[in-house]
């Protein structure tokens, strides 16, 4: 179901887990492609070009329940990739409370790290069932305003990976504005 409000297109949208069972339903807002189809609910790709200027309010990680975790706030700047190429670009943020921003890269090893080596931080993308390395980008997490003094995320960086997200682990909601300008690419190597 589809509605408009000042604007903004209203799309409710239903997580199910992957044996199909119903897990929550949650209404998500958004002014362009991006943050519907972080739910997997679209059967078509998201375009290969994109130039983005939004602000977006955070909602609950729909897998954090799933995972007996805090419920983490999200903000999907830019979805999983299912086609198989990767977006690289650029992206400036300013947020209005310390977050992470998170690189994500599809995680399927060809060889199963062993115990000597370990495997890099990976866990479920929010569809429950694909496998992501995690590149958390802390190094924006806490940088006080000289104007407001108030400590906020602020920040500016070139990315390669499966997705982009803003991130808060503590479950307190928040808002981003940020501009990024992607393009999808082809893996030249797998």
């Amino acid at each position: 179901m589809q509605t408009t409000r000042g604007g903004f297109s209203v799309l409710l949208v239903v997580i199910a887990l992957s044996t199909g069972s119903l897990l929550s339903p949650m209404t998500v807002m958004y002014s362009n492609y991006h943050e519907a189809t972080a739910q997997k609910q679209a059967a078509q790709e998201p375009p290969n070009v994109v130039t983005i200027q939004n602000t977006s309010m955070s909602f609950p990680a729909p897998n954090s329940a799933v995972n007996k975790s805090l419920p983490h706030q999200i903000v999907v700047a830019l979805p999983l990739r299912q086609d198989g190429k990767i977006w690289t670009g650029t992206v400036t943020f300013t947020a209005s409370k310390p977050i992470e921003v998170e690189v994500e890269h599809k995680y399927n090893p060809k060889v199963i790290p062993d115990a000597k080596h370990g495997a890099p931080y990976n866990a479920k993308w929010i569809d429950n069932t694909t496998r992501i390395a995690l590149s958390p980008m802390t190094m924006f997490s806490n940088t006080p305003v000289a104007v407001t003094n108030s400590p906020i995320s602020t920040g500016s960086f070139v990315f390669a990976g499966s997705a982009l997200l803003f991130h808060k682990t503590d479950g307190i909601p928040f808002t981003v504005t940020y501009t990024i300008d992607a393009v999808a690419k082809p893996l030249t190597q797998k």
